[in-house]
């Protein structure tokens, strides 16, 4: 009898493996060229892990298709490649290009309810909150409070004449530090130091299991990182209902002139004229560091990098005297219209080394994106990292050319595009080239490493190894 059982549960998992892959490799006619596939459950992400970029690129080369489909633990997922065709991933509206079901791995950092783990037409009443308090108007005062976080950082933990650093590790703490400054307001700052903030934000990265956007089943598992994250988002959400109740029972206003998110989420009210909850304001308040801390940090330290090269001191004098031109202390206006040539370097890192690899939505409806229709029940992905390797698009991709033309218009998909464009992209840009006009005004550098970093493929959002990342400060004399 047990021999029988056996053999049964055998042959069914047998025909389900055969089912699984003959399901994955039969399309119609309309369908977007399948990349083949024979491996069951594990599809192709073994290739795919160890160096996406390469095997994206050499699929849409053995395709000769900018659009192609993989399989990713079972799951069809087509990639837009062709730079021509980005709107066809970009301009359906959620309710065709559904971003929940492929982010729902991040409601148990930012919870149950807020953002991805609500309803859409309540996520999008949240994420137009955020879009409200990450305007310009907001902006004007934030290059003092940058530069101050920046300077007090410098002070503290660049000693001396000269030094040793891990560049990547201290422009992430300059980034926490400027973002908590600017849009979480003092009290905020005071009661949670920057240190305390980022290790509860990789106490909440790190139960990320990047597989659950694949293997839903996943993200239920009682696994220790998971009870980890719990505690750390409880401890944040403790520490912002404090301050938050004290501010509602002294009625404190935000009249500074430093623009205050938490006061704006404190604030905001739906439309059904309710107020966001502490659960909820706590929620997007790790949406947004989770959506800004790793990009700002990966830009800044990547286009330090690039100036740092032997090859690249023409754009780096060239950005030394841009920014000689401006006194110390920067303002709004001179960062964002009087820099061109800092803003083309940090644009043109984020273009040659984008830190996320892959956008993914979920296909509702049968989509046609260039000569193929999509079918539902895929998961669609633009990637930035194949398409800002176009050579057409971008002669020369390998290289970082801050003067590059831009040869297909829509080609750069950094930010996103269209409806679906970051919001806090002025932000990142205002913390990234104040970042970069104040610490280059003050100190030379010297890359530790033979070469320009390698990507670091292994990590959720991809920036440089941190291992290649050490360089060497050299404090500029005063005039």
């Amino acid at each position: 009898m047990f021999v029988e059982v056996l053999l049964s549960l055998v042959t069914i998992a047998v025909l389900y493996v055969v089912w699984q892959i003959k399901a994955y490799n039969t399309t119609r006619p309309t369908d977007p060229p399948l990349y083949p596939c024979y491996i069951p459950i594990i599809g192709h992400i073994v290739q795919f892990g160890i160096h996406p970029l390469n095997f994206m690129q050499g699929v849409k080369k053995q395709l000769k298709s900018g659009i192609f489909t993989i399989n990713i633990f079972g799951n069809r997922v087509t990639v837009v490649a062709d730079p021509r065709q980005h709107s066809g991933f970009f301009a359906p509206r959620n309710e065709i290009l559904s971003p929940r079901e492929v982010y729902a791995f991040m409601t148990p950092v930012f919870g149950e309810g807020v953002a991805y783990g609500a309803p859409y037409s309540r996520m999008r009443e949240q994420l137009n909150f955020l879009a409200e308090e990450l305007t310009v108007s907001k902006f004007q005062n934030f290059c003092p409070a940058i530069q101050t976080e920046v300077r007090k950082f410098i002070d503290e933990n660049w000693k001396g004449d000269s030094g040793e650093i891990n560049l990547l590790e201290d422009c992430s703490a300059m980034i926490i530090n400027t973002a908590c400054q600017c849009l979480f307001g003092e009290d905020l700052r005071k009661r949670l130091d920057a240190r305390r903030f980022a290790y509860l934000h990789l106490e909440m990265e790190q139960s990320l299991v990047a597989p659950g956007v694949f293997l839903p089943i996943l993200l239920s598992l009682p696994l220790p990182s998971a009870k980890r994250c719990q505690r750390a988002r409880q401890e944040l959400q403790d520490i912002l209902s404090e301050i938050i109740l004290a501010r509602q029972k002294e009625a404190v206003q935000n009249d500074s002139n430093t623009s205050d998110l938490l006061t704006g989420l404190m604030n905001a009210v739906y439309r059904d004229g309710t107020t966001m909850s502490p659960y909820e304001v706590c929620g997007m308040i790790v949406a947004a560091m989770f959506a800004g801390q790793h990009t700002s940090t990966i830009t800044t330290t990547w286009t330090l990098l690039h100036l740092m090269q032997p090859n690249n001191k023409k754009y780096l004098q060239r950005v030394l005297e841009e920014i000689s031109e401006f006194p110390d202390n920067l303002d709004y206006d001179t960062v964002m219209k009087e820099m061109p040539l800092t803003d083309k370097c940090a644009r043109e890192s984020i273009r040659r080394d984008p830190p996320l690899i892959l956008l993914m939505r979920k296909v509702l409806v049968d989509t046609k994106v260039g000569d193929y229709t999509v079918p539902a029940g895929d998961i669609i992905a633009c990637s930035p990292l194949v398409s800002h390797r176009d050579e057409e698009a971008f002669p020369n991709a390998k290289d970082w050319i801050p003067d590059r033309e831009i040869k297909i218009e829509g080609s750069v998909v950094g930010f996103g595009q269209g409806v679906h464009k970051c919001i806090g992209e002025k932000f990142g840009l205002l913390q990234v080239k104040t970042i970069l006009a104040t610490v280059l005004k003050e100190f030379d550098f010297e890359p530790l490493h033979p070469t320009i970093a390698e990507p670091d493929y292994h990590t959720m959002v991809v920036g440089p190894t941190a291992s290649q990342t050490r360089v060497r400060y050299i404090r500029k004399r005063k005039q």
